[in-house]
């Protein structure tokens, strides 16, 4: 049996045991803090399951099932909606916007962004934040060298092609009352003047200089002054800072001048052979 004294604590015991109490409770409460931080740096860093939704001008075709070959497409804002997405870790939802549609698309928050090519003196630039994309030019044409026109008012009642997903080469071509053909691609258009089905075809002077560069082409180098440059951009809602902010450092990773020298570069002699192949290869399907 013990006896009631035995059981009795001393002061110093005392202390002791209180102190061990403090000791824990400073470590449940650290244990606590930093459980908690982990949980929000996991929630801050844990990727947005909500798809990428992008304005833009052009769908891209899916292939059909009797389509034997893939063409380049004449523009980079899907190309540079798909880097974006990807460094943000979220997947890829494109949406067709008329030009007049996509301040109001933003406006109701139908998209997170629109992509495509904006004049300096686009209404668009009053109702979103406009963030450079790192490419501009102008348009103009690819003629052969023996060709008989010398302004842009010759092109009238001749027979003008361009290529889907280019609406100022559109514009241009009906402005300049031609008989446009509208083609799928730049290459089916760019062809279609090396055949002489064609007597020009409009499309972008930064793409067309590099694509002059390529072998075969200088018999098709005459061009025209260019239209005023437009620029590729992405506009963001005024009252997303947050993402305007992570789409700038998207596009700072995915659109340096070295990129968008390789983008040119690559589009250049990707069009090259397509157009050879159309033209040239023989047809073995």
């Amino acid at each position: 049996m013990i006896r009631p004294q035995d059981s009795m604590i001393t002061p110093a015991e005392n202390r002791c045991v209180q102190m061990m109490y403090r000791e824990a409770g400073k470590a449940l409460l650290v244990a606590v803090f930093f459980a908690v931080a982990c949980s929000v740096t996991a929630s801050a860093t844990a990727p947005d399951a909500t798809p990428l939704k992008v304005g833009v001008d052009t769908l891209p075709l899916p292939p059909g099932a009797t389509d034997f070959r893939l063409y380049t497409p004449e523009g980079f804002d899907v190309l540079i909606a798909e880097r974006i997405a990807e460094r943000l870790g979220r997947e890829l939802e494109l949406v067709k916007l008329a030009a007049s549609d996509r301040g109001p698309a933003l406006a109701r928050h139908d998209v997170d962004l629109v992509l495509g090519r904006l004049a300096d003196d686009d209404p668009l630039s009053g109702q979103a934040r406009i963030i450079d994309a790192g490419f501009r030019s102008g348009v103009t044409v690819a003629m052969r060298t023996d060709t008989d026109i010398t302004r842009w008012s010759d092109l009238s009642g001749r027979t003008v092609c361009v290529s889907r997903g280019n609406a100022q080469a559109l514009e241009l071509a009906e402005h300049s009352h031609a008989k446009v053909r509208i083609e799928e691609a730049p290459a089916q258009s760019l062809v279609q003047v090396r055949t002489g089905a064609c007597d020009a075809a409009i499309h972008d002077e930064a793409l067309l200089k590099r694509l002059f560069q390529e072998t075969g082409w200088q018999k098709f180098s005459a061009t025209l002054p260019p239209s005023r440059p437009t620029g590729l951009v992405a506009a963001v809602s005024l009252d997303n800072r947050a993402l305007a902010e992570n789409i700038e450092l998207a596009l700072a990773q995915v659109a340096s001048p070295k990129a968008w020298d390789e983008f040119q570069a690559k589009w250049a002699s990707h069009v090259a052979l397509e157009v050879y192949l159309d033209q040239d290869a023989p047809d073995c399907h």
